[in-house]
């Protein structure tokens, strides 16, 4: 298993959290907090998310030929990625920032 790589500048503007953390120990502490599970809440609206993401780009076009419903289907998926992203990324987020801030109060228990 490789080591972690440092969380560049987006994540960190993503996760004030992480600026609370000393820069040696960002990464690790990014990696712990993917591995918080999912609450009922974030469940719940990543399974409302795909219901929505996936009625905004089922098929519409009734196509006969073979064609025409690969290019559909390209279509569909170009738009599905962006929407999922925007959708459910909220959630990860959520999930990382709960991460981050129980590893702070267990540190901070610890001590």
């Amino acid at each position: 298993m490789k080591p972690p790589r440092e969380p560049g500048r987006v994540w960190l503007l993503l996760l004030p959290e992480l600026r609370r953390i000393a820069p040696a120990e960002q990464a690790p502490a990014l990696q712990r907090a993917r591995e918080t599970p999912l609450d009922l809440l974030e469940l719940l609206a990543i399974a409302a998310g795909l219901v929505v993401v996936t009625a905004l780009t089922r098929h519409a076009l009734d196509l006969s030929t073979m064609s025409s419903r690969f290019a559909s289907t390209l279509l569909n998926v170009a738009l599905a990625l962006p929407l999922l992203a925007l959708v459910l990324g909220p959630f990860h987020l959520r999930r990382l920032r709960r991460g981050l801030r129980q590893q702070r109060q267990s540190s901070t228990h610890d001590s």
